[in-house]
């Protein structure tokens, strides 16, 4: 049995300009990371936290520069599964379209991040029950919010994305005045806590400089997923990679600057065993500002990424529902537009980690993993454009000669695996064998989908230029 590809047409602009996209980038990118993992960074690597951050930021954003390239050049309708299907082929989609149904744990870790959060606030939620309940609502909440359509969830994002630079900003900015400790003197012995390499206990990464920079990345590349809303978007190809790049100087500035104001507010002994900013921020505001800065910062950002992760996981796989790698009936669309079952499923399996009380670093590590080893097929993709899109590539916005782009391709590669060995290390071998497994088995389905299946394929990427309908 064949798969038949078709081009599908150009569909008329959206209704998402720069400033939706840059909310959406923004909110997709500062979440869970910056107001979880700075304080295990500091526990890593002391003082040379805030510089680990900005070591991160920059790698991330070279990890994800091929995207900027891509989107300059075409407009994606499905995000990265309608890249992976017209630049590397059916197969190459059909193993992503199901290997892609695990991402969908990342939403536990917005849910189960903010409970920790309200738990070192309020003592009476810090028990597991009590995480399960608030970590449920909230991902009720956006869950709901996204079954309203595109225009609702876009409209809550900006809404909730200036209120959290603002709160960042502001935290940063306090806390830089109310600095206390030396986090700039490079000689100190608590600057470098654990050294500039990578430690290990028990075989597991557990402090030193470079560890506390793999773990920051995680957080230093998610606007690349802006990407999808190529459909929804009034012009792609000019809008998507300035809200990309955007984020880049707005991720230097607040992330930087929270890392250095709780650094310098509060040693490592002080920290104790809590995992976020909360104590810092009680140290360095006053009650009504410390609730404040709670609610629009830490939550805010918790929430924005839950919100756009619901949008642009339901465009990835949708877009595989309607070519047939799932039943279509999975990819039903209510009223608004919204993909019913996709969002429920997304609901169920985020729900999954914080009902067994996963702790956040398993589950960024999981979600690392995952992400990295995606790469391996972005690859495939990221190589064939050039080649198959010569004149739409030259006349690029953001165009540079071919070896400069390969260079580039292949340096964003090898960061990947960096973080994919990087995540293998960070869990117990049991669960990393675990998830090797379970990516294996969803692959090992796509490619048979692939063999046996009768699907038409609709690829939904556009060039500005007419093409014609191809099969494999």
């Amino acid at each position: 049995m064949a798969i038949k590809v078709i081009h599908e047409a150009e569909p008329k602009p959206g209704t998402l300009g720069k400033k939706e996209l840059y909310a959406l980038a923004i909110g997709q990118v500062i979440g869970a990371g910056v107001i979880t993992l700075i304080v295990p960074a500091i526990k890593m690597t002391g003082y040379s936290a805030w510089l680990a951050y900005f070591v991160a930021i920059i790698m991330g954003f070279i990890m994800v520069l091929p995207t900027v390239f891509i989107t300059s050049t075409l407009r994606l309708g499905g995000g990265n599964y309608s890249m992976l299907c017209d630049l590397a082929g059916p197969t190459t989609s059909g193993i992503f379209a199901y290997a892609y149904l695990t991402q969908c744990l990342s939403l536990s870790l917005f849910g189960a991040s903010a409970a920790a959060y309200l738990g070192d606030i309020i003592p009476a939620l810090s028990g597991h029950l009590a995480r399960v309940i608030v970590g449920g609502a909230l991902l009720t909440f956006f869950f709901v919010v996204n079954l309203l359509g595109v225009d609702i969830m876009a409209f809550a994002q900006k809404l909730m994305t200036w209120l959290l630079i603002a709160a960042l900003l502001i935290f940063a900015i306090v806390g830089l005045f109310k600095m206390e400790l030396p986090i700039f003197d490079f000689s100190s012995p608590e600057f470098l806590i654990n050294g500039w390499g990578i430690t290990f206990t028990d075989g597991q990464i557990s402090g030193g400089f470079t560890g506390a920079v793999l773990l920051f990345v995680y957080s230093c590349q998610g606007y690349y997923m802006t990407s999808s809303y190529g459909r929804d978007s009034k012009n792609a190809r000019r809008d998507i990679p300035f809200a990309i790049l955007a984020s880049v100087p707005t991720l230097i500035v607040l992330y930087v600057g929270v890392a250095m104001a709780g650094t310098g507010i509060m040693s490592v002994e002080e920290y104790g065993e809590s995992t976020t900013l909360v104590f810092a921020a009680q140290k360095m505001f006053p009650a009504w500002l410390f609730f404040a800065f709670i609610i629009c910062g830490p939550i805010m950002a918790l929430l924005s990424t839950l919100n756009s992760s619901f949008a642009y996981n339901a465009i990835n796989i949708g877009q595989s529902c309607d070519d047939g790698w799932f039943p279509a009936v999975f990819g039903k669309k209510n009223s608004r537009g919204s993909r019913v079952w996709i969002l429920t499923f997304m609901y169920v399996v985020g729900m999954i980690p914080i009902v067994f009380g996963l702790s956040i670093e398993v589950i960024t590590n999981m979600v690392q993993l995952i992400t990295s080893a995606f790469a391996i097929l972005n690859m495939i993709a990221y190589l064939n454009l050039p080649k198959k899109y010569p004149e739409a590539w030259k006349k690029a916005r953001f165009h540079v000669p071919n070896g400069v782009y390969y260079v580039i391709c292949w340096i964003s590669f090898a960061f990947f695996m960096v973080v994919l060995w990087k995540s293998c290390l960070s869990m117990s071998p049991a669960l990393a064998a675990g998830n090797v497994i379970v990516i294996v088995v969803l692959a090992a389905i796509g490619i048979w989908r692939s063999k046996t299946g009768n699907m038409t394929i609709r690829t939904s990427v556009w060039s500005g230029e007419d093409t014609p309908a191809v099969k494999e």
